[in-house]
């Protein structure tokens, strides 16, 4: 589900920055010129939470392996298992 949401961030500011640039260079009028320029910052901005928010890297193995907590007594080390 968190691919789904980084998947259409990442194209809705990519479309709004690409739309923004297009509109600002066409247009002469200065409201559709200040509109541009916030799409293109709403842009940029989406593009900034897909960088801080997408994990650097995947770890791959069992669901839940690393879950199990280890519990020392009197120098024996049991993993979960009671």
């Amino acid at each position: 589900m968190e691919f789904i949401i980084i998947l259409i961030l990442g194209t809705l500011g990519a479309a709004l920055i690409v739309g923004g640039i297009v509109a600002y260079r066409r247009s002469e009028r200065t409201g559709v010129k200040s509109l541009s320029a916030a799409a293109i910052a709403a842009g940029i901005v989406m593009w900034a939470v897909i960088v801080i928010s997408s994990p650097v890297s995947y770890e791959v193995g069992e669901p839940g392996a690393n879950l199990t907590p280890s519990i020392e007594v009197e120098g024996i080390y049991d993993n979960g298992a009671l």
